[in-house]
């Protein structure tokens, strides 16, 4: 899905953002993650595969605390210049 930045270790692509304080835990993200990306790590969910993240909406659409959210920015392309 994409490349890892060696220097800092951290995918050069967009991943869920998991909110500690609203996480409880449940495994409910982790039940549901149809590519295995998500695990609980000391009680939390955790991104543990980003490379296998396929950033769909199954993790933050099934999260009962709403602690799982998908950031993203729209970008706009510049006009055409043959649109007239």
């Amino acid at each position: 899905m994409g490349t890892v930045d060696r220097a800092s270790d951290q995918p050069e692509w967009a991943l869920p953002l998991i909110d500690l304080a609203r996480c409880t835990g449940c495994g409910e993200c982790v039940r549901r993650c149809p590519t295995q990306a998500v695990a609980l790590v000391a009680g939390h969910a955790t991104i543990v595969r980003p490379e296998a993240c396929s950033y769909c909406e199954v993790c933050e659409s099934y999260c009962p605390t709403a602690a799982i959210g998908r950031p993203f920015t729209i970008s706009f392309a510049p006009p055409r210049r043959d649109a007239a």
